[in-house]
Order: C-alpha cells, then sequence, then structure tokens
C-alpha cells in the first residue's frame, strides 16, 4: 500500500516538475522572442517617400534621399541634385533582407564597443510622408573566417544590439556625391542617326547615318571607328563632380539627334586653359563635371571616323 502511495505521489511530483519546466521555457521562448527579432526592418519599398542619413563620414550632417515628383533627389546643406535612381531602392532593400544572426549586446554600456552609440554610428530613417516607418544606427563591421563579414545593428529606442550579414556602412556611411546620379549619357545608340560635333574655330563636323552608312558630308565614315565610338560613349557616367558653375563660354557641344521618339542628347563643354574640363548634360540637370579624361572620350577630332586607307 505503501508502495501505491509512493508511487502515486511520484507520479504527482513528475507533472508538478514537468509543468514548471514547460511554464519556463514558454517564459524563456517569449522573452527570447521579444528580444532576439527575426526581422529588424520590413517596409514595402513603393510607400518609402524619403531616406535620411546620418552619416559617420559627415559628422552627422544629414544626407536626405526623397521622391519629388517621381524622381529621387539628395540634399544636405542646402544644395539638393538627382540621385541615382537605382539607390533609393538598394537601400531599402538592404534594410529588409538584413536578418540577425547574432546577439552581440543587451546592454548601452556595450554601444560603444559596435559603434552604435549616436556619435559613432550612422543613424538611418525611412520615412512615408510624416511618418517613420524604420529608425536605427549602423555600426562597426567585422571579419571572420571564411569569408564572413558582419555588421552591427541597434534599432532606435532600444538596446539590443544584433549582428548582420554584410557590409552595411558601405552603403550608407557615404557622403552627398557619393549618392548623386552620375549620368552624363544614357541613350539607345541604336536609336541615333545624327551627331553634330560643335568646336572652336573650323573644328566642327556632323556623322550622320544615311541609309546603313555613316557619313562625313559626302565621305563614308570608317564604320569600325563609329562602332567603337558609340559604343563608348552610349552608357557614359562620371563622379568628378564640380559646384562651380563655368564662369566661360562653352567651348564644345556635343548633339545626339535620333528617331522621332527619341530625346536629344546634348553634352555641352567649358575647356579653359589648364586642366578643368567642365562638362554638362540635359539629361542630368543641374550636375556639372569636371573631367577631362571624359571630355576626351565624348568631343573626339573628325580624323577619329575618317576611313583607314
Amino acid at each position: 500500500m505503501f508502495r501505491r502511495i509512493n508511487l502515486k505521489a511520484l507520479v504527482i511530483l513528475f507533472a508538478a516538475l514537468l509543468s514548471i519546466v514547460v511554464v519556463v521555457e514558454l517564459a524563456d521562448s517569449r522573452k527570447g522572442g521579444r528580444t532576439f527579432k527575426s526581422q529588424l526592418v520590413s517596409v514595402e519599398a513603393d510607400n518609402i517617400t524619403a531616406i535620411e542619413i546620418f552619416p559617420r563620414t559627415t559628422n552627422g550632417q544629414l544626407v536626405k534621399l526623397f521622391k519629388e515628383e517621381e524622381r529621387w533627389k539628395v540634399e544636405s546643406e542646402g544644395k539638393k541634385y538627382n540621385a541615382d535612381p537605382s539607390t533609393a531602392k538598394r537601400l531599402i532593400s538592404q534594410l529588409n533582407d538584413m536578418k540577425p544572426k547574432s546577439m552581440a549586446a543587451t546592454k548601452q554600456e556595450r554601444w560603444e564597443k559596435y559603434e552604435v552609440t549616436d556619435s559613432l554610428g550612422t543613424r538611418v530613417k525611412l520615412l512615408n510622408g510624416s511618418e517613420y516607418m524604420a529608425d536605427l544606427v549602423i555600426g562597426k563591421f567585422s571579419f571572420s573566417q571564411p569569408r564572413n563579414m558582419t555588421s552591427y545593428v541597434r534599432l532606435a529606442g532600444e538596446k539590443e544590439v544584433y549582428g548582420v550579414d554584410g557590409m552595411l556602412g558601405s552603403s550608407f556611411n557615404r557622403d552627398l556625391n557619393s549618392f548623386r546620379d552620375r549620368t552624363i549619357i544614357k541613350s539607345d545608340k541604336t536609336e541615333w542617326t545624327k551627331l553634330i560635333f560643335d568646336y572652336p574655330a573650323d573644328s566642327s563636323f556632323v556623322l550622320e547615318k544615311k541609309g546603313a552608312a555613316w557619313m562625313i558630308g559626302d565621305a563614308k565614315a570608317d564604320s569600325a571607328s563609329v562602332a567603337q565610338y558609340l559604343n563608348k560613349i552610349a552608357n557614359l557616367s562620371d563622379g568628378n563632380f564640380t559646384d562651380l558653375k563655368p564662369v566661360v563660354a562653352p567651348t564644345h557641344q556635343l548633339t545626339i539627334e535620333g528617331n522621332n521618339s527619341m530625346q536629344k542628347v546634348e553634352i555641352t563643354g567649358y575647356w579653359s586653359d589648364g586642366e578643368d574640363f567642365i562638362l554638362s548634360t540635359n539629361q542630368n540637370n543641374g550636375a556639372y563635371f569636371n573631367s577631362k579624361t571624359t571630355a576626351e572620350k565624348i568631343f573626339v577630332p573628325k580624323l577619329e571616323f575618317i576611313q583607314k586607307e
């Protein structure tokens, strides 16, 4: 009889202990669910109208990307330019895709180690109108073998620091010019029919497509040279921006005309003595480039297309 009572007591005790274990496990699970998130940012890219970035490299000076009449612009310290059309979408995608793979810290005292304080990190905010959809601080990154890169991120208003894959800092911790549109020429060369080269003195000429051949006046141009030139300039970009507007009159211009549906392309050059050769383009209004190398790619002499004997 005592054996039966003892067995019954053991069963009850076991059941009680099991219940305690289940409760503790559930509590731990819920606690872990609150602290170790499966995703840090989840937004619809089409709903984001602005990205505010406070890069460490600019000492926290705001760099803002925002939509203006369906086009992305970038602004900082009162200067506003066209932004790279693909940048905003890429940045939002990077934030949506980052998944925590580790919990690096849970206390504010360790923020400095991972550079996620307001002064050491790069703060990023995503907005839909005036509503903030995400707010986070991107800190340092570290390497480990084999080829494993980890960036450290903290959500604003929270103490936890998460490790995520990749080098987020290289995308966000940048200055104004890094987010700008670098386009000089972006056009479908198969639609081009006439290129007008306006140069100083009497060196101007016109390269025109007549039938299947490219001509300079009555002379047939070298087809290989023309093809090489068109390939070289059809998708041309440059990152050598300058805020100095030209103080001389235009010295060079290339006008590209095409089929009726094609928008005319105009590249204007301002050359002065020395190495400065400033360029502007109607495909990137408001931008000026100072690049003699790029200018030499665009403003070629007529001899470039003369058939070789």
